[in-house]
């Protein structure tokens, strides 16, 4: 009886082993993906007029289903020339130190932001100017500010953008 027990206890090792289980996952990971376009009203004058107020709306609009954070460039091409462009400050930052313009909410998927600025005032010029106007978007999951967000695909930690 003792043998059997001391034979028993050889094998049990492969008893145990019997009755083991294995369970393996695939885990599935999507990337989100952001696409976004410059939304433009604008009808451009067949020539300038000296101090004169042109209607011209910039937004974004988020073409997917990803919420993301927005951030706008704008800049004149000739620096030279007298223009004023009223900011919208309640939905939008001010004009940073690395030169964007960032939305202050998260952008949800489909929909469009405030207008950055709905309109241009020429100064005392009557030169042909051009206003360029540069957007990136990034996913706003993960993140508390746009400043943040957009200083991880930096590389960099928040830097009070």
């Amino acid at each position: 009886m003792l043998t059997g027990i001391v034979v028993q206890l050889i094998h049990m090792p492969e008893v145990s082993a019997y009755f083991a289980d294995r369970n393996e996952k695939n885990n599935v990971l999507q990337v989100g993906d952001n696409t976004s376009t410059i939304e433009e009203k604008f009808d451009p004058p067949d020539t300038v007029t000296p101090d004169t107020t042109y209607n011209k709306t910039v937004s974004v609009r988020n073409q997917t289903d990803t919420p993301c954070y927005v951030r706008v460039f704008v800049e004149k091409d000739q620096s030279e020339i007298p223009l004023s462009i009223a900011f919208d400050t309640k939905h939008w930052t001010e004009k940073q130190a690395d030169g964007y313009y960032y939305y202050r909410t998260v952008l949800e998927g489909k929909k469009k932001t405030e207008p950055l600025f709905t309109s241009v005032t020429t100064g005392k010029t009557e030169e042909t100017f051009r206003i360029l106007i540069y957007e990136e978007t990034v996913q706003a999951q993960g993140f508390q500010t746009p400043e943040e967000a957009f200083a991880s695909i930096r590389g960099e930690q928040e830097s009070g953008v």
